[in-house]
């Protein structure tokens, strides 16, 4: 019986191919699955390093920003607006080098400044701190020689103070240091000085361009406790220029408490002198 080769639906059979032909297809399809591997391969690389962007992507705080602090030694970018021509530095008790220390030095600030007052303020340094390092070092220069008589009579350096807010200010150094801010935001580069001068402008005008800078509360009730009598009371001479300057038209950065205050202030913005 012969077996026709005929499709049953009657189309033309595909003819047998030729010994070379079978070997060029069969080394096309090798080729393929090469390629096909190397795409796998490729896919599942890149989905490794996909995934692995996605875990550190996951290790790091919702809503955490990275962050922009000025490196030792460098020039802070942001912060307090900085005073064109700074008065010259105060004569200190000690000729003390915040570019040795700090700089040079890598020293953090709260080595010789802990937070003092549940971290309200921080403590100027006094002998006894400064002998925990130059028991041994630098024994011989005259500066060290009266630092450490100091120290054995207990006596205080006179510090002279370069930044001092004003009592009627409510000023915290851990409420800033908790919230990102750097020392050199209202300090000025103090890793760079050899004598620490006022840099930066800390009036009410300064700290209200910094808040705004960095979307911080510019309310009144930020920064100052006020009452009724207060609100109402004439408006210090100080504080008009700067007050009306703020309340004019375009100004930008204030929260609605701050308006509102301004509000009620603006009768007292006419009384007052110049």
């Amino acid at each position: 019986m012969r077996v026709s080769s005929s499709p049953p639906d009657g189309r033309t059979p595909l003819s047998p191919c030729a010994p070379s032909r079978c070997a060029l297809l069969n080394t096309w399809l090798k080729r393929c699955e090469r390629g096909t591997s190397n795409m796998r391969r490729f896919l599942l690389i890149a989905a490794l390093l996909c995934t692995a962007s996605v875990v550190r992507a996951q290790d790091v705080p919702s809503g955490a920003k990275p962050s922009t602090a000025p490196g030792p030694g460098t020039v802070a970018s942001s912060g307090a607006p900085t005073i064109t021509n700074p008065a010259p530095a105060p004569t200190q008790p000690v000729a003390f080098s915040h570019k040795k220390h700090a700089g040079d030095g890598k020293m953090a600030c709260d080595t010789c400044h802990a937070p003092a007052r549940n971290g309200v303020t921080v403590a100027m340094p006094q002998a006894s701190k400064c002998m925990l390092c130059h028991a041994s070092i630098a024994t011989d220069k005259p500066d060290i020689k009266r630092i450490a008589e100091a120290a054995q009579n207990n006596q205080l350096l006179q510090w002279v103070r370069v930044y001092r807010v004003p009592s009627f200010v409510n000023f915290s150094h851990d409420t800033h240091t908790t919230a990102g801010a750097q020392c050199a935001d209202c300090h000025g580069p103090v890793a760079e000085r050899e004598a620490i001068t006022r840099e930066k402008d800390l009036s009410m005008g300064g700290c209200i361009s910094c808040h705004t800078q960095k979307s911080a509360p510019t309310g009144c009730d930020t920064c100052h406790q006020l009452n009724s009598v207060q609100l109402h009371a004439p408006l210090p001479a100080s504080h008009a220029a700067l007050l009306a300057g703020l309340t004019s038209s375009g100004h930008t950065g204030m929260d609605q408490s701050i308006h509102r205050f301004f509000t009620v202030l603006s009768p007292s913005l006419t009384s007052s002198t110049p």
